[in-house]
């Protein structure tokens, strides 16, 4: 992490020269007290895997920004057991390098913070916009390189490379992030993604298809459903894996506390099974 916080000060000396950044601190809150079959517990995290974090954002005029953010508590089965979930510098709309989240595709299924170089691209065929990561993760990590390619609300992407969805953040929609996930991981992904609105409803949906040397080939269909005008603002989400043959599903509420903070109550399973009820807290200080 060492040459992150170098780029990092690079950055901020280099905008200082010119003239004085934008600068914002705050924190993201992603709280959840659970409830299952087990235990009842109050984690700085939510079920998808998704942190309480404190951060420090600069934007400069001249189209570059940084940033950092650390959580407040680590999963106990992320193998990288750092504290920092992004620490990355980029140029506004265009290139990223750092340790961020790199999603595959729509990000509903694969979601993995890793150390990345993004950026965008045009595809041959077609000249359509193109997004391409470079993943080096360190040894027995996620290696490799995703594309995504975009056609208005429709999406195509693919993976190449080695021990991708290692990471509790990986597949959270399907199975809980403290939940032990495979150490060989996928060696190659291939995926679509497509959003759409039904009147007040907002969908997307997302197809991968997973494969590695010690891994089954599998496919996964995740489903998203947002309706904001109605009361509580209902999310549904749901991910099929065809190995398993099963069905995982989640089920939100949300009730606002201030104008940038929301209650939250979650209800996920699988199948007929309710695995957890969880009341959060989510949004921004």
């Amino acid at each position: 992490m060492r040459g992150f916080a170098v780029a990092l000060w690079l950055v901020y000396v280099v905008s200082v020269q010119a003239q004085m950044p934008t600068a914002f601190f705050g924190a993201h809150l992603a709280v959840q007290a659970r409830a299952d079959e087990r235990t009842t517990a109050l984690r700085w995290y939510d079920d998808l895997g998704r942190h309480s974090v404190v951060f420090l954002q600069l934007y400069h005029e001249a189209g570059y920004g940084a940033y950092v953010a650390q959580r407040l508590q680590n999963l106990s089965n992320d193998r990288t057991r750092a504290a920092l979930d992004e620490v990355y510098v980029e140029r506004m709309g265009g290139w990223r390098v750092g340790k961020f989240y790199a999603p595959f595709g729509a990000g509903l299924l694969l979601n993995e913070s890793v150390v990345a170089v993004q950026s965008p691209a045009r595809f041959a065929i077609g000249d359509l916009p193109m997004r391409v990561a470079y993943l080096f993760n360190g040894a027995e990590r996620q290696q490799g390189v995703y594309a995504r390619v975009s056609i208005g609300q429709l999406g195509a992407s693919a993976g190449v490379g080695r021990h991708f969805g290692i990471d509790p953040h990986a597949f959270a929609l399907w199975e809980l992030p403290e939940r032990p996930r495979p150490s060989e991981g996928y060696d190659t992904l291939y995926g679509a993604d497509y959003a759409l609105a039904l009147g007040e409803m907002h969908l997307q949906l997302e197809w991968l298809y997973s494969e590695g040397k010690r891994m089954p080939a599998t496919h996964w269909f995740a489903l998203q459903a947002r309706v904001r005008s109605l009361p509580l603002q209902p999310e549904v989400r749901a991910a099929y894996q065809s190995h398993a043959r099963q069905l995982s599903w989640r089920v939100a509420l949300q009730q606002p506390a201030t104008d940038r903070l929301q209650f939250k109550l979650t209800v996920r399973g699988k199948e007929g099974t309710i695995e957890l009820v969880a009341l959060g807290l989510q949004g921004d200080l």
